[in-house]
């Protein structure tokens, strides 16, 4: 139980800071034009690794965060990165998890696919978001830096796991398998 929680509570303490360091570090933005948004590629993690609520959860909390501090309407945020995290979460057992190249490109999908379904939603409550070929190169680069960030994240996840974690007690293990009881006259 405290292991799932641990998970939990290190997943949403990683969701907040990541939305914050994007909403304030302004790094990205003067290098390459625009903002890189990473959330979807933590939402890979979290349907890779995590169980069908912490996948619910980290996918409201961080939208809403996300809306909170950019100029979406609040709350536009939270269905794309549902669909990207619930969609991992719904195949993960066919996904080979371990895998470099799988994270990759389900990372690189989620990044492509949550700024479309935001771009729709935009259009469903009306607003008019900016269109051109720079949009699209951006679109693209982000997609790339989100498959880029999955392995990134889950490795950040084992590395964690194992500091804050301790292996489990078997109560039935020799302190040294080795040792060997000799009994009768010496």
């Amino acid at each position: 139980m405290t292991g799932r929680i641990n998970k939990t509570l290190g997943l949403l303490i990683g969701a907040y800071l990541l939305v914050f360091l994007q909403s304030h570090w302004q790094g990205p933005r003067l290098w390459l034009g625009f903002q890189p948004d990473l959330t979807p590629a933590l939402l890979v993690c979290a349907g890779l690794t995590l169980r069908a609520g912490h996948v619910s959860t980290s996918a409201m909390l961080t939208g809403l965060w996300l809306d909170s501090l950019s100029a979406n309407p609040l709350g536009l945020s939270v269905l794309p990165l549902f669909i990207a995290g619930w969609a991992v979460f719904t195949f993960r057992d066919l996904i080979m998890r371990d895998e470099l190249v799988a994270q990759f490109y389900l990372g690189t999908a989620a990044g492509a696919a949550v700024p479309l379904l935001q771009v729709w939603l935009l259009w469903l409550v009306g607003a008019a978001p900016l269109f051109g070929w720079e949009m699209g190169v951006w679109w693209l680069i982000n997609a790339l830096f989100c498959g880029v960030a999955v392995p990134v994240f889950a490795r950040l996840a084992k590395l964690l796991d194992r500091w804050f974690s301790h292996p489990l007690h078997d109560p039935n293990r020799w302190p040294n398998e080795n040792r060997q009881i000799v009994r009768g006259k010496h």
